[in-house]
């Protein structure tokens, strides 16, 4: 019998549009959105940064997506991350490199949250995202001398 190899389960990052869809009820994507995360846990871990979490609750608040109490709740689980996602830290010249991004881009719809995400997942090896934003597509991910593409959960 050959010996038995540990295979580790792809990590997916969720990102801003991912975490509202979850969260809001009235989301187009929310039916959509509890389904993949459901589906993704039993196999993985989701990954997000604290950058997507400042986001998420901002446009909550901005935008008046959710009462004061449905609020907490999303805070709450943003508070005890270990429950469901792994937080992944933006540091060193990141934020840097992130800027230098959006300038490159030149897309006035692509921020430095999703420039973050980009080279988060550049840096974690983490190929597939849990958005609905279609800019991602097509983005490229380095791994040493390969070169992959970001793989977009929905639709």
């Amino acid at each position: 019998m050959p010996p038995s190899v540990s295979i580790e389960p792809p990590g997916v990052f969720i990102d801003t549009g991912g975490f509202l869809a979850l969260h809001v009820p009235g989301d187009a994507h929310h039916t959509e959105a509890v389904a993949c995360r459901n589906q993704t846990l039993r196999f993985s871990r989701l990954y997000t940064s604290s950058a997507v979490i400042s986001e998420t609750v901002a446009y909550i608040q901005r935008d008046n997506l959710l009462d004061q109490q449905n609020l907490h709740d999303v805070i709450n689980d943003f508070l005890r991350p270990e429950k469901w996602i792994t937080l992944l830290s933006v540091e060193g010249d990141l934020l840097s490199q992130a800027l230098q991004m959006v300038k490159d881009r030149n897309d006035r719809r692509f921020g430095v949250v999703d420039a973050t995400n980009i080279l988060l997942m550049e840096k974690h090896q983490i190929d597939i995202i849990f958005s609905f934003d279609a800019f991602y597509d097509g983005v490229s991910v380095k791994r040493g001398h390969n070169t992959r593409f970001i793989q977009r959960v929905g639709p």
